[in-house]
């Protein structure tokens, strides 16, 4: 059986966020637009706070992963979310999670993927926590890229 080659959805922005908005390469637009360099990043918190994005995929899809991509600072080792929710609305009202997961990771740079449950949905939420305390006693969040991928 062949392996089903999965696309980006193209498109996608986000409608609103727990982001900082006062530098413009941490704005949340950021997140789709292919560059490794700009991206989004909450405000910095005393105590550790869960943040959120609220993702609109253009039109209705059904996402079946989600790619993450950390900062590509190696010095760097906190600001990268340690847990993910994804939710998705149907369009037929209600919420569905589409994935909790725990203990995420990535390199400098790299990416971190996981497998969504298949919902046909045009906007989902997704929800992040788990950020180590900064040397500075902050804590921020920091994802400079995602991907929605679609078969």
């Amino acid at each position: 059986m062949p392996v089903q080659q999965l696309r980006v959805i193209q498109d996608c922005y986000v409608t609103d966020s727990s982001g900082c908005h006062r530098y413009d390469f941490w704005n949340e637009q950021h997140l789709f637009d292919g560059s490794p360099h700009t991206g989004w990043g909450s405000l910095s918190r005393n105590e550790p706070h869960p943040e959120y994005l609220e993702i609109d995929l253009g039109e209705i899809r059904v996402p079946v992963k989600i790619r993450l991509q950390r900062r590509p600072v190696p010095v760097i080792r906190t600001g990268f979310p340690g847990s993910l929710h994804v939710i998705a609305y149907p369009e037929q009202g209600g919420e569905k999670t589409l994935l909790s997961a725990e203990g995420i990771s990535a390199d400098a740079g790299e990416w971190w993927e996981g497998d969504l449950e298949p919902v046909a949905t045009r906007r989902i939420r997704v929800e992040t926590g788990g950020v180590e305390i900064r040397p500075s006693g902050k804590y921020f969040t920091q994802i400079m890229q995602i991907q929605l991928l679609e078969s």
